[in-house]
């Protein structure tokens, strides 16, 4: 077994008189204080951005003060490595010292340090200098003399303070233990784990795509099954679902603090840690640079459409949302929208009927997904720190509407199986009166599950993966087709 493979297995805390220097971001923590500071000026002070240039001009430092002086970070939230965590409190319960030796600023360094009760020293960045590669080496030799420290860190820009360290814990691949250890011993390794296609599909909510399926419905209700229009739709479906993407990662970027709160949303990529804020940037600049344009490519018209639901999701992200009502009318707007955007792409005419149902039908879900999301992060909503702008006992309110409005939309295509409009389209239109009671069965259903707290993340989520909501439409597909035929 090689050296490098063998430190990578836990190893039994050993007595040392040698401290050990931890490093902060990407090794005790799963991201790097400086992109959180900047995600949350771009949540709460959005045109301090523009300072950003200036305070750059005056060195990686002082950005790192002026962002610290106007932001504020739960350091208890942050995504921490266990295993780290746990090796430390190992190593201080055997009398070991530990310094925290980080380049973000004094403040936050100190702040993490007081949460984990662990570190004797902390090292950090001030006003004069970015404590980082050499100039961390340089710190560290002076303090505790040339291999007189061991030193646990995680990237390459460590790999002079190694250098400098009588021994090395890496956080990171076997590249960069190997790097390492031809510098200094290599004590212990902590593999990182990569993200896996799943965690990318994740990060772009690929499951929410199933929602771009609504860009098809116009011309399904209208019959109209010539090829040029479905491919226009399911290129139009492509590029909703890009953009859509794009804005999602922003979101989830945006919503990074309150995500950490929360019981299911912590889990996710970005708030866990498993892809990083730079790359989120990246991805969103990527997908809206591709969906954009080519949306203006393929239709002038879908463009303007997919530009207003891009500023409607990024009013909602950084505002609307913490509007009680408001927020779920607008949810239900985001449905609505990518029917309109079916409509527009292939020039299909929607019904006053179709319009008046989706609308009733879409706020009962939206409101589904509020009314659980309330009710699992119960403990929150009372203290005021769920992020959005409900009380407890808002709940049964939004249970009692949705509810209402769910049933809106059965009486409303009731009316409309009634109505003369159907005869261009079903020569057969009774058996339609059977999609009244399977709608109305499904929206009782999510929210029989709502009330019971088994309904995680949307509705949406559930008809993904519930079997009864299969069959449900494909029965409602078969009753639409027998509609079709005519009678003898």
């Amino acid at each position: 077994m090689s050296s490098i493979a063998a430190a990578t297995s836990p190893q039994p805390a050993v007595q040392t008189s040698l401290t050990l220097c931890v490093d902060l971001d990407g090794t005790l923590i799963r991201t790097d204080l400086l992109w959180e500071c900047l995600i949350s000026l771009l949540k709460t002070q959005p045109l301090s951005l523009f300072l950003l240039p200036v305070w750059l001009l005056g060195g990686r430092a002082n950005l790192k003060l002026q962002l610290a002086k106007r932001v504020r970070l739960d350091v208890a939230n942050l995504p921490y490595r266990n295993e780290v965590v746990e090796f430390l409190r190992a190593e201080k319960s055997q009398g070991r010292r530990l310094a925290l030796v980080s380049a973000c600023t004094t403040e936050l360094a100190g702040q993490v340090a007081r949460h984990l009760g662990l570190f004797d020293e902390v090292f950090a960045s001030d006003q004069q200098q970015n404590l980082k590669g050499k100039r961390k080496a340089a710190l560290l030799g002076d303090r505790f003399g040339l291999h007189g420290f061991e030193y646990l860190g995680d990237s390459p820009a460590d790999l002079s303070v190694w250098q400098s360290a009588n021994g090395a814990y890496v956080v990171g691949s076997e590249r960069l233990a190997g790097k390492a250890a031809r510098l200094a011993t290599v004590k212990r390794v902590f593999p990182v784990k990569q993200a896996t296609f799943a965690t990318w599909v994740s990060a772009v909510r690929g499951h929410h795509w199933f929602k771009n399926s609504l860009l098809f419905l116009p011309l399904a209700l209208a019959h109209k099954f010539d090829l040029h229009n479905w491919v226009m739709a399911g290129v139009g479906f492509i590029l909703f679902g890009l953009c859509a993407s794009g804005v999602y990662v922003l979101n989830d970027l945006l919503d990074l603090h309150s995500d950490r709160e929360h019981p299911w949303k912590r889990q996710r990529p970005f708030a866990a840690g498993d892809v990083s804020i730079p790359t989120g940037l990246l991805m969103c600049s990527v997908l809206l640079l591709i969906s954009l344009p080519g949306s203006f490519l393929l239709n002038p018209r879908f463009g303007v459409v997919l530009v207003f639901y891009l500023v409607l999701t990024m009013w909602y992200s950084l505002h609307l949302k913490r509007l009680a009502l408001v927020d779920v009318f607008v949810l239900s707007g985001f449905y609505s929208t990518r029917i309109f955007a079916g409509s527009v792409i292939t020039s299909t005419l929607l019904s006053q009927w179709f319009l008046s149902f989706s609308l009733f039908f879409f706020l009962s879900l939206a409101m589904a997904k509020r009314y659980s999301e309330l009710v699992h992060a119960s403990e929150l909503v009372e203290r005021g720190q769920s992020g959005r702008g409900y009380i407890g006992k808002d709940r049964d309110v939004l249970m009692n509407l949705g509810i209402a409005s769910g049933f809106s939309a059965v009486v409303i295509f009731s009316l409309y199986v009634h109505s003369p409009d159907l005869a261009p389209l079903y020569p057969n239109p009774r058996p339609l009166l059977l999609i009244a009671p399977i709608v109305a069965f499904w929206l009782s259903r999510v929210w029989l599950k709502a009330n019971r707290g088994e309904l995680h993340e949307d509705p949406v989520t559930l008809a993904l993966r519930d079997p009864l909501s299969y069959v449900v439409a494909v029965a409602a597909v078969l009753i639409f087709a027998l509609a079709m035929v005519k009678a003898h």
